[in-house]
């Protein structure tokens, strides 16, 4: 479906074989027109960052909810993660995300 969105340009050519050109040009150029704002919308997108996975969830800030033999439970986007850190940490302490190992967020205290 995608790909035919992008040919509509080439696929709206037979338009002027088979209608007069009076009716023809207006049609194109609406299909033009359509054509330009799809790519512009790709384009767009295309340039966005990811917004999911590990990607998404690195320079997070969480919140640390408990503490317990060095190993953290803190909460970054609702969500509840082991968390390990070089820092001393406490809870209702703010920490960034700074690396993901497994299941295991690597954080610094802010």
């Amino acid at each position: 479906m995608c790909h035919l969105i992008l040919l509509m340009p080439l696929l709206a050519i037979p338009l002027f074989w088979l209608w007069p050109v009076s009716t023809a040009v207006p049609v194109y150029s609406a299909v033009l027109i359509l054509s330009g704002w799809v790519y512009l919308l790709v384009f767009r997108a295309m340039k966005r960052s990811v917004k999911t996975g590990s990607e998404e969830i690195l320079q997070s800030v969480g919140e640390v909810i408990e503490v317990e033999n060095n190993i953290a439970s803190v909460q970054v986007h609702s969500e509840i993660w082991q968390a390990e850190s070089s820092d001393k940490l406490q809870k209702g302490d703010l920490v960034k995300v700074v690396g993901i190992k497994g299941l295991t967020l690597k954080v610094k205290h802010i």
